[in-house]
């Protein structure tokens, strides 16, 4: 009775693990054939809001500032959605 038993990790508890040890998880990078980038996934944010704010090491999070990069970045996603239907019909 000395020994204990060992618990099996539950997959919250290796998720923890691979934050601590900061890897890149679930990302997609996609290149042509001369090293250009073609695809990445997630996508990157475009809005010049988010630029900054990365730039900023405020703890916390501002959900002002964040609704507003929000809404930058919803301008970019309809026009490239009107850009994919727009190919669509052709």
């Amino acid at each position: 009775s000395s020994s204990k038993l060992k618990k099996k990790a539950t997959k919250t508890q290796e998720a923890k693990k691979i934050l601590k040890k900061k890897f890149k998880v679930n990302t997609k990078i996609v290149f042509t054939e001369d090293g250009e980038l073609v695809q990445q996934w997630p996508p990157v944010q475009k809005s010049s809001l988010a630029k900054v704010d990365e730039e900023d090491d405020v703890s916390g999070i501002n959900l002002d500032k964040v609704k507003e990069i929000l809404r930058e970045e919803d301008k970019f996603d309809k026009e490239e959605y009107r850009k994919k239907i727009k190919e669509k019909h052709r």
